[in-house]
């Protein structure tokens, strides 16, 4: 937004940006209804997203992004009149509103259908991992994950030439008493995971989680086995590391 001698030239140039908007996806919805009578029948697939990479694939989260489909002639037409940076369409998802320790001390379980979920507390073997061990005090061990946490890339843990996970950044909501709770971004549609761990005498407990889809092309593998490989060098015990990055286990 510009403010000052221009600010009316900007109110009208963004007048008219959702004019056009607004006529674009009246032209978008009927196009749609065109396209659905004349090709129902076709059986196209939809495009989809890779998380891991940020490439579009055939089948990204599972249909997710078809459901918006309708809704893109929207933003390409504001586009004239907001800045770069808004462009990027972002689907967070909802948060789930159980986390946190349990008064057992236990962490949230996996969804039972899903690829893109690992927890030390998992009722099946397809989400399980193992407790990170330490043999020091728990105030020191605490330190050693608050560090390993520091020294992830808020542009993204680049995995090779081609492939980025949580390019999008992460941010820390809680660090109370060895509880840790963060959330991790995926870069080009902003899909995000919710990562927990909790520091518990000689062992720390985790789940990391996608809040959408059913795959997650290993992101939430890629992420742990960084945390692992960090606490590792700081002399912990990592069992069951580094996870399977294959996202259908």
């Amino acid at each position: 937004m510009i403010y000052g001698r221009n600010s009316d030239r900007s109110g009208l140039t963004l007048s008219l940006g959702l004019n056009v908007a607004l006529s674009v996806a009246l032209v978008g919805l009927s196009a749609v209804k065109i396209g659905a009578t004349k090709g129902s029948n076709l059986g196209q697939a939809s495009p989809s997203r890779c998380r891991a990479t940020g490439v579009d694939v055939a089948r990204p989260r599972r249909g997710f992004l078809s459901n918006a489909a309708a809704a893109l002639a929207i933003p390409a037409a504001v586009s004239m009149v907001q800045p770069r940076e808004s462009r990027a369409l972002k689907f967070p998802g909802e948060k789930p509103k159980d986390l946190g320790v349990r008064a057992d001390g236990s962490l949230k379980d996996c969804p039972a259908a899903t690829s893109n979920c690992w927890s030390t507390f998992a009722s099946d073997d397809k989400h399980l991992s193992q407790p990170l061990m330490f043999a020091k005090s728990r105030d020191e061990a605490i330190q050693d994950v608050e560090s390993v946490l520091m020294s992830y890339p808020q542009t993204g843990q680049k995995i090779d030439a081609n492939n980025l996970v949580d390019g999008g950044g992460w941010r820390m909501l809680k660090n109370e008493g060895g509880y840790f709770q963060l959330e991790f971004e995926s870069k080009k549609f902003g899909f995000v995971d919710d990562v927990e761990l909790y520091v518990q005498d000689g062992k720390m407990q985790y789940r990391s989680a996608s809040r959408q889809g059913d795959s997650d092309f290993g992101v939430n593998a890629y992420r742990l086995n960084f945390i692992a490989d960090g606490l590792r060098k700081k002399g912990w015990t990592t069992p069951g590391f580094p996870l399977t990055t294959i996202a259908q286990r």
